[in-house]
C-alpha cells in the first residue's frame, strides 16, 4: 500500500468553502486536490493500492482530516472541482470518529500526530537535500509526507523525524507537491 499525507496549512475546514475559489478563499485547496490526483489517478483508472490523507489546518475549525481510499473510491474524477465537493461533504461531520461520507472518502477531526498514526507505520519525507531517491532504500509499505506551498512547521518536522522518517531528495530542483508525487509514483512503479 502506498500512502500520501498532504498537509494543507491554510486549507479551509469550512464545509461550505467556495468551489469557485479553491486557490483563494478555500486556502489553496487546489494544491491538495492536485496532489491527491497525482497520487490516485492513472490514465484510464485509479490506483487501487493508494491511500491519500489530506490534513486541513485552516479556519474555521482545524484540524480536519479527509482520507481517500483508492480501492473504494467511486465518484473520484480528474476534475478538482468535483473532488472538492467530496472534501466538502467529508467536512460536514466534525466527529473525532472517522465517518465515511461517500464511498472511499472519510472525514474526521484529527491532528498531525493522529494522521501519522492512521497512515503509518513507516514514513518517507521528500525534502530538498535528502538522500537521492535513486539511492535510497524505500519501504514497500510507506507513508510519504508532503506539504502544500508552505514547508512543514518545525514541530511537524520534528514529530515526523521522531518517528524515524527517511528523508529523500527528488532531484536538483524544488518541485510542486503534485509533481513530487508524480516523481515518487514513477520511482515506486519502477521498483515494485
Amino acid at each position: 500500500m502506498r500512502r500520501f499525507l498532504i498537509v494543507g496549512h491554510r486549507a479551509s475546514t469550512d464545509p461550505a468553502f467556495s468551489l469557485d475559489d479553491l486557490a483563494g478563499a478555500a486556502g489553496r485547496m487546489d494544491i491538495l486536490l492536485n496532489a491527491a490526483n497525482a497520487a490516485l489517478l492513472l490514465a484510464h483508472d485509479l490506483r487501487r493500492d493508494v491511500e491519500v490523507g489530506l490534513l486541513l489546518l485552516g479556519p474555521p475549525d482545524p484540524p480536519r482530516f479527509v482520507r481517500l481510499e483508492g480501492f473504494r473510491l467511486r465518484s473520484y474524477q480528474p476534475d478538482i472541482r468535483s473532488n472538492a465537493a467530496l472534501v466538502r461533504r467529508a467536512l460536514e461531520d466534525a466527529s473525532r470518529i472517522e465517518q465515511e461520507s461517500s464511498p472511499g472518502v472519510f472525514g474526521s477531526k484529527t491532528d498531525f500526530e493522529e494522521a501519522l498514526d492512521r497512515l503509518g507505520p513507516s514514513f518517507v519525507y521528500p525534502k530538498e537535500g535528502g538522500k537521492d531517491i535513486r539511492q535510497a532504500n524505500l519501504p514497500a509499505d510507506a507513508t510519504f509526507v508532503l506539504s502544500d506551498n508552505q514547508d512543514l512547521t518545525t514541530a511537524e518536522e520534528r514529530t515526523l523525524m521522531d518517528r524515524g522518517a527517511t528523508v529523500v531528495g527528488l532531484g536538483p530542483l524544488a518541485l510542486h507537491t503534485d509533481h513530487a508525487i508524480a516523481v515518487l509514483q514513477n520511482e515506486l512503479d519502477r521498483r515494485y
